[in-house]
């Protein structure tokens, strides 16, 4: 673990998830999410103490646990303030709402595992589209798709983008990321397009300086998953072949719980068609059919 200079208020602590390192006055760094668990939050801790620095606040992008997973841990130890948007708030408050909304009722206890549901901890909502850390200025960044209310900032000529945004690596090995709703997800898509940053960090990929590679790719994910959906619903077909035939088209073989999190991704692209009036649905003895219009 190390930690990476980005700028001369800016660090990060690269990994399979990563963290931003914000360096305000007399040793004091705000952190950019939090880690994947207690685990990686103690090897966190254990890095900035050797460099003298001490936890002030957290600034959570979304609620997803691999990003809020040291949050409770980082708390506890250091009374640091967390801070996240009015809609992921409540689900860092009471992270078994992730749970409960992937299942869609009272979540089995398979999915209450820690790449679901974190260790909860207290948190604010941020007030307005741009704030201060002491001197620094924070501009906040509306990128909702990959969950409800996710947020990026900018600091200092660099954008922390969170899970907006995919690498070809992860491509190769996931196939899909998990997308709340794709149509909010396109939209944010879009809008980075206007962006004119020097660096750019994403949750899941090393700073670089330029995304508009990354932004075609990922949008043409989305383009090809709602295409072969609305291609496949030429005829009608009950929700479970759905998300069969779209899982197996894109060579997804899930078992137990990650299995829930691609159906939560494959009802987010049904959504989309739906509010595009691309398809709809009807509920035939019992059963939900969709069907393309």
């Amino acid at each position: 673990m190390e930690l990476l200079r980005l700028s001369d208020r800016v660090s990060l602590i690269p990994g399979s998830v990563n963290i931003g390192v914000i360096i305000l006055e007399n040793s004091r760094v705000a952190l950019i999410d939090s880690g994947l668990d207690p685990r990686h939050a103690d090897q966190i801790f254990e890095l900035l103490s050797d460099y003298r620095f001490k936890i002030n606040c957290i600034l959570n992008t979304h609620a997803h646990a691999d990003h809020i997973g040291g949050n409770n841990f980082f708390q506890k130890k250091t009374g640091c303030k967390i801070l996240a948007s009015t809609l992921e708030a409540p689900m860092i408050r009471q992270p078994l709402i992730q749970a409960a909304v992937l299942f869609s009722g009272a979540p089995i206890p398979d999915l209450a595992n820690r790449f679901i549901v974190a260790d909860q901890s207290q948190v604010e909502v941020f007030a307005e589209k741009e704030f201060s850390l002491d001197d620094l200025n924070i501009q906040l960044l509306d990128l909702p798709g990959h969950s409800v209310n996710q947020k990026g900032f900018i600091i200092d000529g660099i954008a922390f983008l969170a899970d907006c945004l995919f690498p070809d690596s992860f491509f190769k090995k996931q196939r899909l990321p998990f997308v709340y709703d794709p149509m909010a997800q396109i939209e944010t898509l879009e809008h980075l397009r206007s962006l004119s940053i020097g660096t750019y960090v994403g949750g899941h990929f090393l700073p670089r300086h330029e995304i508009k590679t990354l932004i075609e790719n990922n949008l043409a994910v989305i383009n090809s998953s709602l295409n072969f959906l609305l291609d496949l619903l030429k005829i009608p077909q009950p929700q479970d072949r759905i998300i069969k035939t779209f899982l197996d088209h894109f060579g997804i073989k899930k078992t137990n719980w990650e299995y829930f999190l691609y159906r939560a991704t494959v009802n987010g692209y049904l959504s989309t068609l739906y509010k595009q009036k691309k398809v709809r649905y009807r509920v035939l003895d019992s059963l939900l059919m969709w069907y393309a219009v």
